[in-house]
């Protein structure tokens, strides 16, 4: 009956009329018509809008018509301002839509309030909640704004339009520039018949100027939709083709732009859209390309900070164009540049707080780089060095969670503060400890999951804390609760996987956790099991390996899988083939330079080691079987304190191997005490 209903304060009036009338007069293009909509096919006009004042007579029954209207509605548009946030009949009418046809047709757009909180200001309390398993969530509308300094009427008129026919805004807005072309060329035309010739060229290069400044402003508002609500509503899900189509179309825009013409303003956000293109890139394992856009996005900020050397949001948006680059680097094992890039990072953090103190924002980032700082010195075996920084970390984060209780993100950041000391600790074979913080992890994503089931980057966090987990079982010997962990590793990584095909870094993690399942199933007698869980990880570390090879640690994970790979043959009897990988796994390990930890490192080139040693013993040649095992022994000639755990094991195996009782309890006695609860050190 109705295309929507106006939700408005009386006090809105003069708004609610204006939005009737533009949205009855708008006809749709002529393609779109009969086009599928949320709704249905999509009409030639979205007439009738309902608005009570000219659609209900004086002497009805108020409230049925009004309910019948609801019920006939296909949108509800709210418009929302502090009068409508308190009117009690805006809010019922949000209510009644809602029971009826769900929050997903109700559209809102901002005519007054508090521009910095328009949330708490104007929008009714129906339409920041919504109900969800276990109580009510808070949810939060994206609006269109038709405050002075907002949207603007064309805009707000074409975003409710796109939002009720399911279309693309920026398709709108194209066919909408298209008409008022035409119909001011047809104008400018009619002009000219009636004036001089110098007159019309003054009056068209006029027009021209003013209106080039208008589409800009128009595409430097959608630039700004596409970085910061489209992309709010894209990223949950993982969506990377449509954010990094976002991201190319912003950029698109600015190449075509001379750019001595780009102000501050459109400089910073064309360094925002570098920035996006190249977070996207680098989650595709893009990584010539990912630091080819954080590079140029760092050129600009560092120019604009320049500049502006004391203004907080341009040392923000450079800080977070340092930090990428410094992570690609970290990636690609130039663990140098890294370090460098993060103690910039660091500093420009610390320059932020030091600006205001009270800013937990900028407090924040201090906590994050702190955490740059220490993945890099723990990637290069300085695990002392990499606690201290994950413990200022954890500090920051702590405090930070306390104070917003409330806030996902700082909950999911205390959890990452917790996941990272627990790996510099367990690199110390701390294991008690890195235990407590791993389960800490796990009971605050088990908080915000219940609140919020899909939220992605909590769950991609229970996979990596689970993994950790089923491999402190492993070195304690709990086989049945590694399998247990690395199972559920699995089953939760290649859920995610079906949504997010492209995103290697997921895919990387989910290979591991392929390995370290198979690795449990072998020490079970599974064979076939492991053997499909192997074939797995190897089928996801080539398509991983195939976007970019210069990734380090996707290298590393790719040893893993061959490592167990001739584990597997050996079992099968094939001795040969199995020494062969072996053996080739051995020499890349000796000559890599990948900077992934070197106790892991250390600790694939000892275990292949092993492993020779049980090929060579197969295959009756003991003499060169009890020299592969002496090596393990002979290159680990350090105190015993600074082992992983893991390399302890090695030891352990091959001591065993070796019959050499009095190395075989120091080591024992090491593993028993790794297990033991332990104090900071």
């Amino acid at each position: 009956m109705y295309w929507a209903f106006i939700s408005y304060s009386s006090s809105d009036v003069a708004s609610a009329k204006w939005l009737q009338r533009a949205l009855e007069r708008y006809r749709v293009p002529r393609h779109m018509v009969g086009r599928a909509t949320p709704v249905g096919p999509a009409p030639p006009s979205l007439r009738p809008i309902f608005r009570d004042r000219t659609d209900l007579p004086a002497d009805a029954d108020l409230k049925a018509r009004i309910d019948a209207a609801l019920e006939g509605s296909a949108y509800l548009i709210v418009i929302c301002s502090p009068l409508a946030a308190a009117s009690r009949w805006v809010n019922e009418e949000i209510t009644r839509f809602r029971e009826l046809h769900g929050r997903e047709r109700i559209l809102a757009v901002i005519v007054g309030g508090d521009p910095v909180n328009a949330m708490e200001s104007c929008f009714p309390p129906a339409l920041l909640s919504h109900a969800s398993e276990g109580g009510t969530a808070r949810f939060e509308p994206i609006a269109a704004d038709l405050r002075p300094g907002g949207d603007g009427r064309r805009l707000v008129r074409l975003k409710l339009v796109a939002g009720m026919l399911g279309a693309g805004l920026d398709e709108l807005i194209r066919r909408d520039d298209r008409r008022r072309q035409r119909r001011l060329v047809g104008i400018t035309v009619a002009s000219v018949a009636g004036m001089a010739m110098m007159g019309a060229l003054a009056a068209a290069a006029l027009w021209g100027r003013n209106e080039a400044q208008r589409q800009r402003a128009h595409a430097e508002g959608l630039i700004e939709f596409m970085l910061t609500d489209l992309r709010k509503r894209l990223e949950p899900g993982g969506h990377l083709d449509l954010m990094d189509g976002a991201g190319r179309q912003a950029l698109k825009y600015y190449e075509a732009q001379s750019p001595g013409a780009l102000d501050a303003a459109s400089l910073a956000r064309r360094a925002r859209a570098l920035r996006l293109v190249g977070e996207i890139r680098l989650q595709r394992g893009d990584l010539n390309d990912a630091l080819n856009s954080f590079e140029q996005a760092s050129a600009t900020t560092a120019e604009l900070l320049d500049r502006a050397p004391k203004d907080g949001a341009m040392i923000f948006n450079h800080a977070q164009n340092v930090f990428w680059v410094g992570e690609i680097a970290r990636q690609r094992g130039d663990s140098k540049r890294a370090e460098s890039s993060f103690r910039d990072y660091l500093a420009l953090a610390e320059r932020l707080v030091s600006l205001d103190p009270g800013n937990d924002e900028w407090r924040a980032e201090v906590d994050y780089a702190q955490n740059s700082l220490g993945v890099v010195l723990l990637q290069e075996g300085r695990a002392a060095e990499a606690t201290a920084a994950f413990r200022q970390d954890l500090a920051i984060a702590q405090v930070l969670a306390q104070r917003h209780p409330d806030d996902v993100g700082r909950q999911l950041s205390l959890g990452q503060a917790h996941a990272w000391l627990a790996d510099a600790l367990q690199r110390q074979g701390r294991l008690a400890e890195t235990r407590a913080h791993r389960e800490a992890e796990l009971a605050l994503y088990d908080t915000v999951l219940a609140k919020d089931p899909t939220l992605r980057q909590a769950k991609f966090s229970v996979i990596v804390a689970r993994q950790t987990l089923g491999r402190l079982a492993m070195i304690q010997g709990d086989l049945q609760a590694a399998l247990s962990n690395f199972i559920d590793c699995v089953a939760r990584g290649e859920a995610l996987l079906v949504n997010e095909r492209e995103n290697m870094d997921l895919t990387s993690v989910v290979a591991i956790a392929q390995v370290d399942l198979g690795d449990a199933q072998l020490a079970a007698g599974r064979t076939e099991a492991a053997r499909s869980a192997q074939q797995r990880a190897a089928a996801l570390l080539a398509a991983a390996l195939a976007h970019d090879s210069s990734v380090a640690l996707w290298r590393y994970y790719n040893d893993c899988a061959r490592l167990l790979e001739a584990a597997l043959r050996a079992r099968g009897g094939e001795h040969e083939d199995a020494l062969r990988i072996d053996q080739e796994l051995i020499s890349h390990q000796e000559q890599s330079k990948d900077a992934v930890p070197s106790t892991d490192r250390l600790w694939l080139l000892e275990r292949a080691r092993l492993q020779v040693g049980d090929d060579l013993a197969a295959l009756g040649r003991m003499n060169e079987a009890r020299a592969a095992w002496s090596a393990i022994a002979d290159s680990l000639k350090r105190p015993l304190d600074s082992y992983e755990p893991r390399l302890l094991l090695v030891l352990k195996v091959a001591d065993q191997r070796l019959a050499r009782e009095p190395d075989l309890l120091l080591v024992t006695q090491r593993l028993d005490a790794m297990s033991r609860p332990q104090g900071p050190r």
